[in-house]
């Protein structure tokens, strides 16, 4: 088909050169013999204007094959090169608004971009990426891969095309990675793209989502056993109530009973606090005076901090401070926080608490001196079950920080120049 196609356009050029070539013979011959007949006529002109008539009707019998063979060809080159230059502009101009485009989409795109030769040597790399790795982008461009990010390094020498990896530096992160191979039109390697993007907040939600549903199968488990074991710490403490008013007692056996009703009495505030932290917080909200509602912890706690010797400082806000909130539930709260800090200062130590209204919220820090909280613990306190006391049941902060969010707050624990702080975050709420 194309030899066809090839010999019928051969033939089309050769009819019109064949028809160009009649038309020139014949402008030939008509000029020729336009020539000869004026010769006669002219033959009695002197020599010079003979001569100058002679080289005036050579050059109009030149003139249409320098037209055909000269001026055409030039003319037709010329308009060939401005439709040429006006295609180069045209096409200089997409491929500048592509660049453009281009450049737009790598210096915005929420990822990173690194683009290596087959050594894994720095071509090209984004916005994004310089300011992943804190450089600029002289700074980048030409380096070797290992020596800017050696954890990507080694994904691409063991042949990883995607993984999600920590990066560890002066942060910790996880990092979100896939690779693209380049090839040239010969089949061999040409380089990498390899894109990743800082997915460290993800994780941290993943961790978020798996604790929470590790704790609620937990908080299934605990209100189960809750539940059973109320009804036998009933029976018991009942039991042991009407036996020590029936029967005659010695004072062993009377100390004896009094220690198995406190002890009892002392598993059901654990039952309590195990489904305070298993099921839905139930608030009973009422107007009432936060100023009122820290003293009266402090009064609950006071004989402990006698007996430690401790140093109590207290800033308050002058006046009421009123918030719409459960008094018992946020009592709760407070007296929990200020035993926490009496237990963690030792003899002779010191206690601040804090409180402050604006914008709407109450602030309540509790600092002690005791020895802080270390860092890697700062939010594993708060897990239910967690504790470091050898006495304690893990349960105090897990209730405290369940009852405080119930109430649209925050309760947060942090080290500051002594040791401990507790921050609670209230909203104001003036209506229940």
């Amino acid at each position: 088909m194309s030899e066809v196609l090839v010999r019928n356009s051969a033939n089309a050029l050769l009819r019109v050169w064949f028809f160009l070539f009649k038309i020139m013979a014949a402008v030939f011959i008509v000029e020729t013999l336009v020539m000869l007949l004026m010769q006669y006529p002219l033959s009695s002109l002197p020599d010079n204007k003979k001569t100058f008539l002679d080289g005036a009707f050579l050059l109009l019998f030149l003139s249409p094959i320098l037209y055909f063979l000269v001026v055409r060809p030039l003319v037709q080159k010329n308009a060939e090169h401005a439709e040429f230059q006006a295609d180069l502009e045209e096409a200089f101009f997409e491929l500048n608004e592509r660049k453009t485009f281009i450049e737009s989409v790598l210096k915005n795109i929420q990822s990173g971009i690194i683009v290596t030769d087959p050594e894994l040597r720095i071509n090209l790399a984004n916005e994004y990426a310089l300011d992943f790795f804190a450089r600029k982008g002289s700074e980048l461009v030409g380096e070797k891969l290992d020596t800017v990010c050696p954890m990507i390094y080694d994904l691409i020498r063991t042949g990883t095309y995607a993984a999600e990896v920590s990066e560890s530096g002066r942060q910790q992160r996880t990092v979100g990675y896939k690779r693209f191979d380049l090839k040239q039109a010969d089949g061999l390697p040409a380089g990498h793209i390899i894109t990743f993007i800082d997915i460290s907040e993800v994780e941290k939600v993943r961790k978020e989502m798996r604790q929470k549903d590790r704790l609620a199968t937990m908080g299934e488990v605990v209100a189960r056993v809750a539940h059973e074991m109320r009804n036998p710490l009933f029976g018991i403490t009942a039991s042991s109530q009407i036996l020590a008013m029936e029967l005659p007692l010695t004072a062993e056996q009377k100390e004896l009973m009094n220690s198995i009703l406190v002890e009892g009495r002392r598993m059901n505030r654990l039952v309590d606090e195990l489904l305070d932290c298993s099921k839905e917080m139930k608030l009973k909200k009422v107007p009432f005076d936060m100023v009122k509602a820290v003293r009266d912890s402090i009064s609950f706690n006071e004989p402990l901090i006698m007996e430690k010797r401790l140093f109590l400082h207290k800033s308050f806000a002058e006046g009421e401070v009123t918030v719409t909130a459960d008094q018992e539930r946020i009592r709760q709260v407070l007296v929990n926080l200020l035993k926490n800090a009496v237990d963690a200062v030792s003899e002779g130590g010191s206690i601040t608490i804090e409180m402050e209204g604006k914008d709407g919220k109450v602030l309540i820090r509790i600092l002690d001196s005791g020895p802080g909280i270390p860092e890697k613990n700062l939010e594993k306190i708060f897990d239910i079950f967690y504790t470091t006391k050898k006495s304690g049941t893990g349960l105090g902060l897990a209730v405290s920080r369940k009852i405080i969010e119930a109430h649209d707050g925050t309760l947060v624990a942090g080290n500051g120049p002594g040791g401990a702080v507790f921050t609670i975050t209230l909203p104001r709420g003036l209506s229940a």
